[in-house]
């Protein structure tokens, strides 16, 4: 990677080590729809004196989180009563310097959460129904695996009839219903939690 754009280069490999997601919110390519939707961002930007071709100082980002955080950097001042951006290639972020609450919001621990979700506007109203919508669908599929596993214990109960034969099929389709929903959920921002509850 050299000259002023040799940093492009890194964008296959930037987005399998960000596991095709947002370093700042989470969000996954397709839930914006593709690649196309996604860019390159300077964790320290190089107006700040951020290194340009430098592999380690390369995000995977949305758009939308690359505008809104655009040329931005603490101030020395702020640098010196913490408040910073979290680096999620460096430190344990989530349920440290800030954690998730029941109804999607984004909670700071820390002056560095603070900052971080303040400045990159990471309570958007997007995506804190991005996030309660995930939860929905966690308890949903969690509601789904018990009732599979009940479904499952009566049949085995059962002799073999016109009853059992449905309820085999509802089976059936309750499978393949639960992993139409995991497989939503492997798209889906992560749940961001104190690590208590991780």
């Amino acid at each position: 990677m050299r000259g002023r754009t040799g940093y492009r280069n890194a964008e296959p490999y930037l987005r399998r080590d960000f596991g095709f997601r947002c370093a700042y919110c989470g969000v996954h390519e397709q839930t914006k729809g593709g690649s196309q939707a996604f860019c390159i961002d300077h964790f320290k930007p190089q107006s700040k004196g951020g290194p340009i071709n430098d592999y380690t100082n390369l995000y995977w980002v949305c758009i939308p989180c690359n505008i809104i955080k655009h040329n931005k950097w603490p101030t020395s001042e702020q640098l010196r009563r913490g408040y910073r951006f979290a680096d999620p290639c460096r430190e344990q972020d989530a349920g440290v310097h800030f954690i998730e609450s029941d109804n999607g919001l984004l909670q700071p621990l820390t002056p560095c959460g603070e900052y971080h979700i303040a400045t990159l506007r990471l309570n958007r109203s997007w995506l804190q129904q991005h996030r309660r919508d995930r939860t929905q669908k966690w308890t949903r599929l969690n509601e789904a695996y018990q009732l599979r596993d009940e479904l499952k214990h009566v049949i085995q109960e059962r002799p073999t009839d016109e009853a059992t034969v449905t309820m085999q099929r509802l089976l059936s389709f309750l499978s393949q219903e639960i992993e139409v929903l995991r497989n939503e959920l492997t798209m889906a921002i992560p749940m961001w939690q104190s690590k208590e509850h991780v």
